[in-house]
This record gives structure tokens, C-alpha cells and sequence, in this order.
């Protein structure tokens, strides 16, 4: 076996400047051996588990970590846990961007008011410091908007945050490789609504689910 080492490849003008790969052949690498702007190079998903450990029920009207941290919780990709409630994803380049997305229900015993929720990463990764990753600090619905008002009610809550979307960290993540932590907070509007975060009960039981994906810039 031998080893090609070039800058540039391009194809021949005489055959549409396509470069051909025979049949039986692959090109083959790492995840994000091959880069172009736009594709997804890595991924990973996890789902909270269900049980006590994935389950918060609260009346407060300051930000809360959400729990997740439930029974037969799954990780897959690129996604691990550095605490019971926390996340990261193993970032690969210095030129790209991840998308995170949330979902998970909740159950509004109250009615009267809604929830906020909200991200916070380590946007320089290894710092130890965390950053409210939406552009706003009380998130995307603000701390009153997110499941919504009209009376008890139940609701499948999703989404998406982008690294992209702050200014103020845009570059630091693009930058960073390595672990990128992050969790997520809730808060209710009103201290005179019970609201279940995630998992009910034992006898209801629920679960949540992340799924992030490292885009190419």
C-alpha cells in the first residue's frame, strides 16, 4: 500500500472535468474526512429514559436545569453525558456548526400561564464557562410562551437550536473541536402552575429526545 499525497485534485477537461471511481471501489475515511460546505459530518442522538431521574415537576419561576437523566436512557453517535443532566457532543472541525434539537412533553396542572426553556453551552470548549446559546436570555418563546396558555393541558414541546444563530459565539464554536457541553433550562411564568417537565409518573411514564448534527460551514 502506498500513500498519495497531493494539494489539488481535479478532473480532466476531456471527460466533463469528472473525477471516476471504478466500479468496486470506494474513497473512504474518517467521519469528516471529506468536507463541503452545507453537509452534515458527524451526528449523535439520546433519548432521557423515563422514571424519577428524568422527571421534574416544579411551581418555580427561575431557571431550572431540565432533568433527563432517566431509566434505560440511550446514547448514540457522538452524544455523551459529562453529568446526569448535561450533554456533549464530540465536535470534529474547526469549520463548522451544530444543530441541536429538543423534544420532550409536558403537562401543565395549572393552565393559567406557560414555560420558557432555554440552552446553555460551553461555547469555548474546555472553558467551564456557560453561555445562554439562544439570542435572547429568556429563549426562543421567552420565559412565558412555550407550551402555551388556555387551561390544563398537555404538550409535545420541540426546538432547534442553531450555533450559528448568537453572534457574540458564532466564531468561538465554529472554532472549538473537542467536547461541546450543554444543557437545557425551564421555568414556569407562574408559581401558581404545577408543571411536569419530561417523564409524568411511574403510572404515565414519558421520555424526551436530542438529536444534534455538525453542519459544514
Amino acid at each position: 500500500m502506498s500513500t498519495l499525497t497531493v494539494q489539488n485534485i481535479q478532473g480532466s477537461s476531456s471527460n466533463s472535468n469528472t473525477i471516476n471511481v471504478a466500479s468496486g471501489h470506494k474513497i473512504s475515511g474518517d467521519a469528516g474526512s471529506i468536507f463541503v460546505p452545507g453537509q452534515i459530518i458527524s451526528a449523535g442522538t439520546y433519548n432521557s429514559g423515563t422514571g424519577s431521574g428524568a422527571r421534574l415537576t416544579i411551581t418555580s419561576t427561575s431557571w431550572t436545569t431540565l432533568n433527563i437523566n432517566g431509566t434505560n436512557q440511550a446514547t448514540f453517535g457522538r452524544i455523551s453525558k459529562y453529568s446526569d443532566d448535561g450533554l456533549q457532543f464530540n465536535k470534529l472541525s474547526n469549520s463548522s456548526h451544530l444543530i441541536i434539537s429538543l423534544n420532550f412533553p409536558t403537562y401543565n396542572a395549572g393552565g393559567s400561564n406557560g414555560h420558557g426553556i432555554r440552552c446553555k453551552m460551553e461555547t469555548t470548549q474546555g472553558s467551564g464557562t456557560f453561555n445562554i446559546l439562544d439570542i435572547t436570555d429568556e429563549g426562543p418563546a421567552h420565559g412565558w410562551g412555550f407550551h402555551g396558555y388556555g387551561g390544563v393541558h398537555a404538550a409535545m414541546n420541540n426546538f432547534t437550536w442553531s450555533t450559528y444563530d448568537n453572534s457574540s459565539y458564532r466564531s468561538t464554536v465554529k472554532a472549538s473541536t473537542g467536547n461541546m457541553k450543554f444543557f437545557f433550562q425551564v421555568k414556569n411564568w407562574n408559581s401558581g402552575d404545577t408543571i411536569y417537565y419530561n417523564d409524568y409518573s411511574d403510572s404515565y411514564p414519558k421520555y424526551g429526545t436530542v438529536q444534534v448534527y455538525e453542519v459544514a460551514e
